[in-house]
């Protein structure tokens, strides 16, 4: 893997994309590929904007933990075994103060994991979250392919994945 540092401005972060799992303790949020059959869970906003599930982790919450309860919120997805943890976006913020009061700061990191499971219903979408409109299943070439032009490290973490030959923990 090449490692190259990026400005990820809209999280006032310095990130570089590695596959080494950082300390859960600057663990701020947790992002999935989510594995149904042969496919990978995609959502999608009302305004077409698509993302891997996953989100910003609670207070005392354990990395497993938040994974579960992100996916259910954001795709109605139920994990069946252990997350594989295979890389993370690792960095130094430049903001003033922490994102959330209890989050790591100023170092923090989103860390990627892969999990089977199936999908149980719709996405719970509970207020304060972001609300999403649809939840499809993409063979993950297809994934790669929309979600390229989302920024935000989801296609890289994807081919990522698949060049490790896409391992899930059962």
């Amino acid at each position: 893997m090449r490692e190259h540092l990026e400005d990820w401005a809209w999280a006032q972060t310095i990130v570089r994309f590695t596959g080494q799992r950082p300390p859960d303790q600057v663990v701020q949020s947790v992002r999935a590929i989510a594995v149904v059959d042969d496919g990978v869970v995609v959502c999608s906003l009302s305004d077409g904007t698509s993302f891997l599930p996953g989100g910003t982790r609670e207070e005392g919450e354990p990395v497993d933990d938040c994974l579960s309860r992100e996916l259910a919120e954001e795709a109605g997805f139920l994990i069946k075994g252990r997350p594989h943890w295979f890389a993370a976006h690792s960095g130094v913020s430049y903001h003033r103060i922490p994102y959330k009061p209890y989050a790591p700061f100023p170092l923090k990191a989103w860390l990627w994991g892969a999990v089977k499971g199936e999908l149980i219903g719709p996405p719970t979408n509970p207020a304060g979250a972001e609300q999403v409109a649809a939840v499809q299943v993409l063979r993950p070439e297809d994934a790669v392919a929309v979600l390229e032009s989302e920024g935000r490290g989801y296609a890289q973490a994807l081919r990522y994945w698949m060049s490790l030959g896409a391992p899930v923990d059962l």
